[in-house]
Formats: C-alpha cells, sequence, structure tokens
C-alpha cells in the first residue's frame, strides 16, 4: 500500500520535466533527445530509477514529435522516430569514372580483339628490321576497339574518348621504361627486336584493362 501511494504521489513526467532530466532545451532535434538519452543510460548503470526516469523523459519527448508531426508542425519529414537518423540522399555528384567487373562474353570478346592486335605487333617486332615502326594500322585499330567496345558497354563517347587516350598514354609511359630497361634493339627479347613493337604491346594490353574494367 505504501508503494501504491507513493506511486499516486508521484507527479507525471511533463514537457518540463523530461527536458529537464534529459539536460535539453525545447526544441531539441531528435538526435540530439537520442544522444542525451543513451548518454545518460550509459552513465548509469547501476541506477535503475535514474534510468527508468530518461526513459520516460525520452518516451515523452518522442510522443511529443510525434503529435508535432500528426499536426504537421515537423518540417524534416525525413525523420519518423527518434531512434531513426535521417536518411542521408545522394549529393548528385557521381564518379566520373568507376571500375565495373566485366562479364565472362564480355572478356571472351576483349580478350579475343586485343589478344589478336598483340600477336600481330608481336609479328611486326619479330620479323621487321630494329629501326621499323609498329604499323600505324594496328595502333589505330587498338584505339578503335577500346571506343566501339565502351560504347558497347552504354560509356558515353566522351568518356570512352577519354578512358582510351589514358590507356594509351599510360601503357606507352610504362612500356618505353621497360624498352629502355630492355633495349631490345641490341638484345632482341624473345625474338622481338623492334623498340616500337615492346610499347606498341604495353598500349595495346593498357587499352585492354582499360576498356574492359573502366565505365
Amino acid at each position: 500500500r505504501a508503494g501504491s501511494r507513493a506511486d499516486d504521489s508521484a507527479p507525471e513526467m511533463s514537457l518540463e520535466n523530461a527536458l529537464k532530466i534529459l539536460g535539453l532545451s525545447e526544441g531539441a532535434s531528435f538526435e540530439e533527445i537520442v544522444r542525451a538519452k543513451n548518454s545518460i543510460v550509459a552513465s548509469l548503470k547501476d541506477d535503475q530509477r535514474a534510468i527508468s526516469q530518461a526513459e520516460a523523459a525520452y518516451d515523452m519527448l518522442l510522443m511529443q514529435s510525434l503529435s508535432r508531426r500528426r499536426s504537421g508542425k515537423v518540417v524534416n519529414s525525413g525523420i519518423r522516430y527518434a531512434d531513426v537518423k535521417p536518411v542521408e540522399k545522394p549529393s548528385g555528384k557521381l564518379k566520373w569514372v568507376s571500375v565495373e567487373a566485366p562479364t565472362s562474353s564480355e572478356v571472351g570478346l576483349h580478350g579475343g580483339v586485343y589478344g589478336a592486335l598483340i600477336v600481330l605487333t608481336y609479328l611486326n617486332g619479330a620479323f621487321s628490321s630494329a629501326s621499323a615502326d609498329v604499323p600505324g594500322l594496328i595502333l589505330a585499330v587498338s584505339f578503335g576497339a577500346s571506343m566501339y567496345l565502351m560504347t558497347k558497354r552504354n560509356v558515353r563517347l566522351g568518356k570512352a574518348t577519354v578512358i582510351t587516350i589514358g590507356g594509351l598514354v599510360a601503357g606507352a609511359a610504362i612500356g618505353s621504361a621497360v624498352e629502355s630497361w630492355l633495349q631490345v634493339d641490341i638484345v632482341p627479347f624473345m625474338g622481338v627486336h623492334s623498340p616500337a613493337a615492346v610499347v606498341a604491346e604495353f598500349i595495346i594490353f593498357s587499352q585492354f584493362i582499360a576498356s574492359l574494367w573502366l565505365r
């Protein structure tokens, strides 16, 4: 009976008491309410009475927020409950170039086209003089193939052009560095004695990777 009388005499949780218990001011945001409640509960693990008061204050402020929502007074409709953080909308800024794993059919198609070009370049470098340049037709076909295969993967023409040029530049830089180390015009490597063929091989391989994985 004494406990019952104590419960009956306990004041009901009011908005002012709820704000005071959680240490908040009127108009506090959902995140502030949740943060205040969690902080109090974490710091008073052994004080069940204080935790119960914090929970009651939290419920009071939550009910008030829901009531304000029903009456149309809540402006931020991105938040439905206090425990749910607002959903961040996409900024609209997409990555200009992304990496996407190719399908098996794309690997087969790209591999067949660029594999043939690599073989042709090797044969040209192995059976031509050291001073001979790789036919421009092979590199032109490689460039065109990269453009075509990327647009086939729904890559815009402008982006496909930039990616293809990037692959060409990267391949030329790596190929030139490797060729200067090998010096195939002095000591042929795997039968290739044309420096231009070595550089061209890296250009073609670089365009193969770029057209297959980037979009």
